[in-house]
């Protein structure tokens, strides 16, 4: 057990990145930096520096016999529960910081629920991971993109992403060979040639409401501000205002079912955040306002001129088939294909439709695109198995057993970390009559 000194840390004191703004380090990307500046894999500095320092028996139990219990709970460290608490004392004592609480949403404990606020896997901007490794900035992750809601990146205006561009590998929110900026599977920078970002206008308008205003949510000092009463007295003064106390009219302007709806108004339950955004965003007021202003002071304009309107008339936009067919054709002939997530981006039409409409234009463009990604994973792994044959006998001309490690060495790469690979390590063994195993 460590003994924690007041006078001297036993980690690096570095500082977050972003404290007290919308872009705030997450407490997690602080985790991954902290093991990369001692040089240490997270799950080392994990398992033998914090986890005894935490004093969970089930943590000490899973870290002892390399358990997952650590890193599945990891989606909630940035939250406000009692494992992110814990883990911000620990490091703080580790690191004689005072600062880290600031590095999750535990100032908006008492406002955003946690039911459906993070992701369940972990996405990033690749261009800003770009900007930050070709100007040697820190690269880390920003709080913001852990959260649901969050789809896009606001600066440079293009989707997020939560595949690796390389192997194609989704990441957890937290694992043991993290490092900032590269994928823990092929150890690759996560950027991509090229980022898609055609996101047509309506679909924009909302992604920057959701982005700026949390951003700015994130980036207050204090929520001691806002009341959590707020919110149901909001609701209750909007019902009141300009629908004449009607919750069914209300509901259904809101999209919202009464039932839930009504709930929130009586606190009996607190709307998750992107519930709360969508009712801002049809206010067409900010968050801050929704939480801070009384709304007696606020004219919602478009509510007034509906105030006598019993119902919201929906416009549907008509689909002009020829023009999507056309541009589908257009799609199919694209090197390298395009997802079909890509492709509803695109038609700027929801892929639903596109599937109910024109089912084989969407079956082909699907199967070019898993096509083309089992063929570049193909073409990856048996490019790196040339690499480990030229190692492998590179390494016995030397008269050196050419071990995972000697290869890893040789190649400067861990590339044994993947089954096919470690199958074809194997191969090479029992062919020069070199496995032991």
């Amino acid at each position: 057990m460590l003994t924690i000194q007041a006078s001297r840390s036993i980690l690096y004191n570095i500082e977050p990145i972003g404290i007290e703004t919308g872009l705030v380090e997450s407490l997690v990307s602080y985790l991954i930096r902290l093991s990369y500046e001692h040089n240490i894999n997270v799950g080392h500095l994990v398992n033998k520096i914090v986890v005894p320092e935490l004093h969970k028996d089930y943590l000490e139990r899973s870290s002892k016999y390399g358990g997952n219990s650590f890193y599945e709970g990891a989606k909630t460290i940035n939250g406000y529960t009692d494992n992110s608490t814990e883990l911000v004392r620990v490091l703080e004592e580790l690191t004689t910081r005072i600062d880290l609480t600031s590095l999750t949403l535990f100032k908006l404990k008492d406002l955003v629920p946690l039911r459906n606020l993070f992701k369940e896997t972990f996405s990033w901007c690749p261009e800003c991971i770009k900007n930050w490794n070709d100007t040697n900035k820190s690269i880390y992750y920003p709080l913001i993109w852990y959260l649901k809601p969050i789809q896009t990146c606001f600066e440079h205006k293009c989707f997020l992403i939560d595949k690796c561009p390389t192997c194609y590998k989704k990441t957890g929110i937290l694992r043991r060979k993290m490092i900032p900026g590269h994928c823990p599977f092929c150890f690759n920078l996560l950027i991509q040639d090229e980022v898609i970002k055609e996101i047509n206008n309506q679909e924009w308008q909302w992604h920057t409401f959701v982005y700026l205003n949390i951003e700015c949510l994130i980036g207050i000092k204090s929520s001691k501000l806002f009341a959590k009463e707020q919110i149901s007295k909001q609701l209750k003064f909007i019902k009141h205002q300009y629908f004449s106390n009607n919750i069914i009219d209300f509901s259904e302007y809101l999209c919202i079912p009464k039932s839930t709806l009504r709930a929130w108004i009586k606190s009996e339950n607190m709307p998750p955040l992107e519930e709360l955004l969508k009712i801002c965003f049809k206010l067409d007021i900010t968050i801050l306002e929704f939480l801070s202003k009384s709304l007696q002071n606020v004219t919602i304009s478009h509510l007034v001129e509906k105030q006598n309107t019993k119902k919201e008339l929906v416009i549907r936009r008509k689909l002009d088939l020829v023009s999507i067919e056309n541009r589908m054709k257009e799609i199919l002939k694209y090197d390298p294909p395009i997802s079909m997530a890509a492709t509803a981006r695109m038609v700027d039409r929801d892929k639903r439709i596109l599937y109910c409409n024109f089912p084989e234009y969407c079956k082909q463009i699907s199967k070019r695109y898993r096509d083309y990604i089992d063929l570049k994973s193909k073409q990856r792994i048996e490019e790196l198995k040339k690499e480990i044959q030229v190692a492998f006998y590179s390494l016995v001309n030397e008269g050196i057993y050419p071990s995972s490690r000697k290869i890893q060495i040789k190649t400067k790469r861990s590339l044994l970390r993947e089954r096919a690979l470690q199958e074809f390590w194997k191969e090479l063994l029992v062919k020069n009559n070199l496995y032991n195993g």
